[in-house]
């Protein structure tokens, strides 16, 4: 329970923060950019390397990629039918078919579940919804705004992506033990993730921007 409170808090304090103007408009990115380049490189370091690799894993990794297939259908079908512009059937087949299992879905498994569950949404987070919306997810942006990336920018994106190399790096030293000054660097850092991530939704949380979009919002 004190877990639940503690992450709507954090929620509340976000939109606190911006409301009464005590931080810069701007600050929601410097906490994310804290959060990708230390907090959850932190946590993945300390997760992974002691998580079992099981065939199991498999199945919680394959199903962002059959969400994302499901939610394209879904939502592609939705904007033929009801004439939507391309820009507007694209954003629905985003932002319905990806979930943000980094700054909503890990503090939420940590809260919910306890920090044991962890390693598997951070296997879900990295190999499965990162890699989707880095790859898949790309070719829809470009498909319905006309715009273009070439392949190798992003490849190079993916490959540069501090959290996905942590994941790689923990994998590599799974048998090798960690020294105690380093496991209780990388826990104080990983644990700045879920109120860090939660104050930043809140910074970027505004409902007026909902006005005249309940209908497509609906259908996500």
């Amino acid at each position: 329970m004190d877990n639940i409170i503690m992450l709507f808090l954090c929620l509340v304090l976000g939109v606190l923060l911006r409301l009464t103007g005590r931080v810069p408009d701007n600050t929601h990115m410097g906490l994310n950019a804290f959060i990708v380049n230390v907090s959850l490189p932190a946590l993945t370091l300390l997760q992974i390397h002691a998580v079992r690799i099981q065939p199991s894993l498999a199945f919680a990794v394959l199903m962002p990629w059959l969400l994302f297939a499901m939610g394209t259908l879904i939502f592609g079908t939705l904007g033929y039918l009801c004439k939507l512009p391309k820009t507007t059937t694209g954003a629905l087949i985003i932002a319905g078919s990806l979930g943000n299992t980094s700054f909503v879905g890990l503090p939420m498994i940590e809260s919910f579940y306890g920090a044991g569950d962890m390693p598997i949404g951070i296997v879900i987070d990295q190999l499965g919804t990162y890699l989707v919306l880095g790859t898949l997810g790309i070719f829809v942006i470009c498909l319905y705004t006309e715009g273009a990336i070439a392949p190798r920018e992003i490849v190079r994106r993916i490959l540069t992506f501090p959290p996905l190399i942590a994941l790689a790096i923990a994998i590599v030293l799974m048998p090798v033990d960690y020294p105690s000054w380093l496991t209780s660097s990388l826990t104080r850092l990983g644990s700045t993730l879920a109120p860090l991530a939660l104050v930043s939704v809140g910074l970027q949380l505004r409902l007026g921007a909902l006005r005249g979009n309940q209908g497509l919002l609906a259908a996500v």
